[in-house]
């Protein structure tokens, strides 16, 4: 009887550390991410269609504010793992630095992207014009909103990380508590899709418009 029961504890605790070893939050994330990336892989699909059977538009040039958006965006990936390592050793300052600097990179990102748009409009080229500059507009519009979905939750951690600037015992049960990693290592994974995804819609209409 005692041997049963020490059995059923044993598969009790197996899977209690299985449930903490996976966070729920990881479970929204994964599918999050699935179901962008079959929205955006859709859409770069029909692209992809329409570009082999159309030329590339004549006098076409990549807005340079898209170059340099594309440039920010991987110093930010950068700076937004810091602050994972500096989660891990215990580092206020670095932490609150890392998450504002990413913060901050994010908002010139997002005003780059804005700036290329206007620079398309400049150009004669709109929204309801040609099928390939209305890709352009549409998949970057939607990778923006998914851009600002992640400096809503940057800022949030943002202002954890303040919180903890000048109050050591706050700071102690802050880096203490494993779901405060866990946030950080979810928000440094949506970064990285973020960034990979713009870096491959970037080149994607780069050479092919």
């Amino acid at each position: 009887m005692d041997g049963n029961q020490t059995g059923r504890e044993k598969r009790s605790l197996t899977s209690h550390e299985l449930h903490e070893r996976q966070h729920p939050l990881k479970t929204y994330l994964f599918f999050g991410l699935v179901g962008s990336s079959i929205l955006f892989l859709s859409l770069l699909f029909m692209y992809v269609i329409w570009s082999s059977h159309n030329p590339p538009l004549q006098h076409f040039q990549m807005p340079k504010a898209f170059m340099m958006s594309t440039v920010i965006i991987l110093l930010s990936s950068f700076t937004i793992n810091n602050s994972v390592k500096a989660f891990k050793n215990d580092e206020t300052k670095n932490l609150l630095f890392s998450l504002s600097g990413s913060l901050g990179l994010a908002v010139i990102f997002a005003t780059l992207q804005i700036l290329g748009w206007k620079s398309l409009y400049d150009s004669g080229l709109f929204l309801n014009g040609e099928a390939g500059i209305s890709f352009l507009y549409i998949i970057s519009a939607l990778h923006f909103l998914h851009l600002g979905a992640g400096m809503l939750y940057l800022f949030f951690l943002c202002l954890k990380a303040f919180d903890n600037w000048n109050d050591p015992v706050r700071a102690l049960l802050f880096f203490s508590n494993k779901h405060e990693g866990t946030r950080l290592e979810l928000m440094n994974t949506y970064w990285h899709f973020i960034d990979a995804l713009w870096i491959i819609l970037f080149f994607s209409f780069l050479f092919s418009l």
